[in-house]
């Protein structure tokens, strides 16, 4: 009798584990459906009445005389406007520049260049990815509430295999919300500073360097094409005279040389 009821007690545990576990994945499976369901759903008809986000970028093209002094004065204005440098490239007579400047001292910056500076052409372009900001806001913000619910069922897991499947669910969702809000974070950057390029030039010096430079390719052509004609000269020179010369070689060896013809025939008529 005792044994019977031994063996039944242990077929209900085997029952209520299975149960169990399988209530768990169901469970698991219908808040990661819910959560995701609203992640696709998020509603952005309200983004009217949010602050618009915009990615600001700016071309500036400047004639300068004194490019040296053009590019301090910049950079000491780039540093008290909190900006900073992405990219210098620099030669003789000219700079160009890629810089980073804060959002709200975007416009005092190029009023700045303009007041300062010949500015030969300027142009502005706007990019509006509100929209794109806060859908990924809050995908981040629902799979991390995800990854929170996952982690509460991984303590309440009851088999290996659930904790495995729960285990590989988390380390997946943990890898995409790092790379959403590594993306984020650069839209983010984009957003709160403008990225400006500014071309530096002397314009009359680059175009001086540029006719001393042209004269001196037109020498160099000059002397290549002198040369080359020589050469060729030359060498039509060698091509046809080699012959010629072997003709007359041919000759003195038959006329006067060992053969002597004319050497023979000279004797028997003296």
């Amino acid at each position: 009798m005792k044994r019977f009821i031994c063996i039944f007690i242990i077929i209900l545990s085997v029952i209520s584990c299975g149960s169990g576990a399988s209530n768990f994945s169901q469970s698991n499976s219908a808040v990661t459906q819910s959560l995701e369901e609203k992640e696709e759903n998020t509603d952005l008809s309200a983004s009217d009445s949010l602050e618009r986000k915009l990615i600001v970028t700016v071309d500036i093209r400047i004639n300068s005389k004194d490019v040296e002094k053009s590019y301090k004065s910049i950079e000491e204005k780039i540093k008290e406007y909190n900006g900073y440098f992405d990219n210098i490239e620099s030669s003789k007579n000219r700079y160009y520049l890629t810089v980073r400047i804060p959002k709200e001292n975007l416009y005092s910056f190029i009023n700045f260049v303009e007041e300062t500076e010949n500015i030969e052409n300027k142009n502005i372009n706007t990019q509006d990815v509100t929209d794109t900001y806060y859908d990924s806001e809050n995908r981040i913000k629902n799979r991390e509430v995800l990854l929170e619910k996952l982690r509460n069922y991984l303590r309440e897991a009851r088999s290996i295999d659930e904790i495995l499947k729960v285990e590989d669910r988390i380390n997946t969702l943990t890898y995409e919300i790092e790379t959403m809000k590594g993306n984020f974070e650069n839209l983010k950057s984009s957003i709160d500073y403008s990225k400006i390029t500014l071309n530096i030039s002397n314009r009359e010096a680059m175009k001086s360097n540029t006719n001393i430079y042209n004269k001196y390719l037109n020498l160099i052509s000059f002397l290549k094409e002198f040369f080359s004609g020589i050469l060729f000269f030359l060498v039509g020179f060698t091509a046809a005279a080699i012959p010629i010369v072997l003709i007359l070689a041919l000759f003195y060896y038959i006329c006067f040389g060992k053969i002597g013809l004319i050497k023979k025939l000279y004797r028997k008529i003296k």
